[in-house]
């Protein structure tokens, strides 16, 4: 149990300072230098705790009980935010010569982070080590991502001049999908951590004398 509750309460808390250094990024728009720095230091904070939670400190602490599956696909959760932003760092400016690669990569970053991010939600739902309900927020949080995600294109698609009419609601719903996968699984998996940890304290009776 010591090895479990090790793994969500660290797990936990770099998933919230994920969360943290994505709101601090928000605030710093003007200065782009600073803001790839933080979006790095999320995306690095990020990857250590999704692997941390899928592999744990040891079996009984991985969410996924270190089933092959699941493993590899927190895996790839865990890594594609940082490949994605490196990526776009080091490919630098659009290049009209490119746009049929810039149109493949954009394909494969809609549907890759669904497909395995559907496959690990799955994987500890079903697993069954992350006690109910609590095992169904990884699905929960893919449902919000993919909402936030879903509106603007619809409404981009019905009536363009609208979405452009309201520069703020791609960004805010934006940091909606990434405050529940942040905070919204952080926190829980702190908790959680914590609950575990009370589950495991022995209780002595008190001594009487004769």
């Amino acid at each position: 149990m010591h090895g479990r509750r090790l793994t969500w309460l660290v797990g936990g808390i770099g998933l919230i300072a994920c969360g943290v250094a994505g709101v601090i990024r928000g605030s710093v728009l003007g200065a782009p230098a600073t803001g790839a720095v933080l979006t790095l230091i999320a995306d690095v904070l990020w990857a250590g705790a999704i692997l941390l939670l899928a592999f744990g400190v040891n079996r009984e602490g991985s969410v996924v009980a270190r089933k092959p599956l699941g493993v590899v696909a927190s895996a790839v959760v865990a890594l594609w935010p940082a490949t994605h932003t490196l990526v776009n760092l080091l490919a630098g400016p659009y290049d009209l010569q490119q746009a049929d690669d810039w149109q493949l990569w954009g394909y494969v970053s809609m549907v890759l982070p669904l497909v395995v991010g559907l496959i690990a939600a799955m994987s500890i739902a079903r697993t069954g080590v992350v006690p109910a309900p609590w095992n169904w927020a990884p699905l929960g949080v893919l449902g919000i991502q993919s909402v936030t995600w879903l509106v603007p294109q619809l409404i981009g698609a019905a009536s363009p001049g609208t979405l452009l009419e309201m520069p703020g609601l791609v960004t805010g719903l934006g940091s909606i999908g990434f405050l529940a996968s942040t905070l919204g699984l952080g926190i829980p998996a702190v908790v959680l951590a914590n609950r575990s940890r009370a589950r495991t304290v022995p209780v002595f009776p008190s001594s009487t004398s004769d």
